[in-house]
């Protein structure tokens, strides 16, 4: 005899299903990261098969074709979950092989859906981050910093990036129990459109003139050749990043305690929708809290990703001769860089949550539908090669 499931296995099942019937469904999904996809999409349509088959002929079939009329819809999300809970409930002779297809696809996945249990739609303004009020907290200007943090940008819009940017320089502003920390914003464009918005919230503003494809390796390395070589450690930054009130003192703390070159601290980068995001802000910008709880937050989540934010020991990225400056537009420079990183010294990844704020997409193929840099060829970048020359596009120092 089959012995009974327990709820919790049952709710969790639930649970696990649903985000399946929306990981196979909704258009956001393979847009996030084609490669990840491509490396997901057998075990996702896997689970929707057992799925579409376990809701055959029972009331939960409606709750299911709902999902797949409106992935997005959060309320047929839980109509579904809820229907599951209990069709699982009435079947659990069933219950052992749908888990079973369920792990083996866990196990696979790149990218998975993440829907806090507080998470809401109801509307929360944007925050006025532009001419707003000062951070809560100021850190001093870091002459004799131990921590360098580097963050590259471009917004020819100076909308949702530039808001992204502010809200994590003020995050970065609002830390607490660490070392003094310096931080540099690299803006590479034909025009200094973001000098005035960061004012006041850095250390240092470098202005990298450059027009056509956004070069975040070469943004990087002038950010890094700019400040003195005798800071400790850096972390390269995304700019739409939103970092919690531990985030300098935990990592410096990692990297002065550990024996690695380099750590990225996180498994998961949660990608967080426009809802979300501007819970974040509202939460850790506005109302200054130390984290923002993930019970309130929506998004998909990529497994561990190469970039969005690598500490590293300062020595290590000059001896490693920093980014690889041919790659231009989106894509292949951070993976290039963490695999020399871990080539030269030990990588190590933490468990920390990476909220990843939301914008539009930028453009992920050239005109002919390849990889902006999949002519190149990886892992042939050396400390010899010159990289951060502030000429090379003709770079004028604020």
């Amino acid at each position: 005899m089959t012995p009974t499931p327990a709820q919790s296995a049952i709710d969790e099942l639930a649970e696990r299903l649903t985000a399946h019937a929306v990981l196979a469904h909704d258009p956001a999904v393979p847009d996030i990261a084609a490669d990840y996809w491509a490396k997901s999409e057998d075990h996702y349509r896997a689970v929707d098969a057992a799925l579409a088959a376990l809701v055959a002929d029972s009331p939960a079939a409606v709750t299911y074709a709902a999902v797949l009329r409106h992935p997005t819809r959060v309320a047929a999300q839980l109509e579904l979950r809820a229907s599951l809970t209990t069709l699982l409930g009435q079947r659990g002779d069933r219950v052992p092989e749908v888990a079973r297809t369920v792990g083996a696809a866990d196990e696979q996945i790149w990218i998975d859906y993440h829907l806090g249990a507080d998470y809401t739609t109801e509307s929360c303004a944007p925050p006025a981050l532009i001419g707003g009020p000062a951070p809560r907290r100021v850190q001093p200007r870091a002459d004799d910093a131990l921590v360098h943090v580097v963050i590259p940008f471009r917004d020819r819009e100076s909308g949702l990036r530039t808001r992204n940017l502010l809200a994590c320089l003020r995050a970065l502003a609002d830390q607490s129990g660490g070392p003094a920390h310096r931080v540099t914003v690299v803006e590479t464009d034909v025009e200094p459109r973001s000098r005035e918005a960061v004012a006041g919230l850095v250390d240092d503003y470098v202005f990298a003139r450059k027009d056509g494809l956004f070069n975040k390796a070469w943004a990087v390395n002038v950010g890094m050749v700019s400040a003195p070589r005798d800071i400790r450690y850096s972390c390269v930054l995304d700019a739409d990043i939103l970092v919690d009130r531990h985030f300098v003192a935990r990592n410096t703390a990692r990297l002065r305690d550990g024996g690695h070159g380099t750590h990225l601290p996180f498994r998961w980068s949660l990608s967080l929708d426009e809802p979300s995001t501007l819970r974040a802000l509202a939460t850790r910008v506005v109302a200054g809290a130390a984290e923002v709880p993930g019970s309130v937050l929506r998004g998909l989540l990529l497994r561990e990703p190469p970039g969005g934010c690598v500490w590293l020991r300062t020595g290590l990225f000059h001896t490693i001769g920093g980014f690889d400056e041919r790659f231009e537009g989106w894509g292949g420079e951070d993976d290039d860089v963490v695999a020399r990183l871990s080539a030269a010294a030990p990588l190590v990844r933490f468990d920390d949550a990476l909220l990843h704020l939301n914008h539009p997409r930028p453009e992920m193929t050239r005109e002919d539908g390849e990889p902006f840099n999949a002519h190149l060829e990886p892992m042939n970048r050396t400390g010899a090669h010159p990289y951060g020359d502030r000429e090379k596009f003709s770079l004028d120092r604020a």
